[in-house]
């Protein structure tokens, strides 16, 4: 098995048993732009059990032609802890696996 192939088999293991912070808010923008709403759209992808459905997506699944716009995602856990993480979207096949800040 490859190194990729592994940390992918890796990583679906880590997510089975993962339960995060409630996701509250999404944004995305183009610098200097106005910002877009999207919550639900990442919902989508972070899965009603908050483990980002088991796996990891590409920047081109989570942000189809994005590339280079900025985003913000906010989450709250169960004892009302704010985390978060925000960044730039990459090139499409890079993979989107932002660490939570708080």
């Amino acid at each position: 098995m490859g190194l990729i192939q592994s940390y992918f088999l890796n990583t679906k293991e880590y997510y089975k048993n993962y339960h995060g912070p409630n996701l509250i808010t999404a944004e995305i923008w183009k610098q200097n732009g106005e910002k877009e709403d999207i919550t639900e759209h990442i919902k989508s992808f972070y899965g009603t059990d908050n483990n980002w459905n088991q796996r990891l997506f590409t920047y081109g699944e989570v942000f189809p032609n994005k590339e280079n716009y900025h985003f913000y995602i906010e989450f709250l856990s169960d004892n009302n802890k704010k985390y978060w993480f925000h960044g730039t979207v990459g090139e499409s096949q890079q993979i989107f696996n932002p660490r939570l800040s708080y």
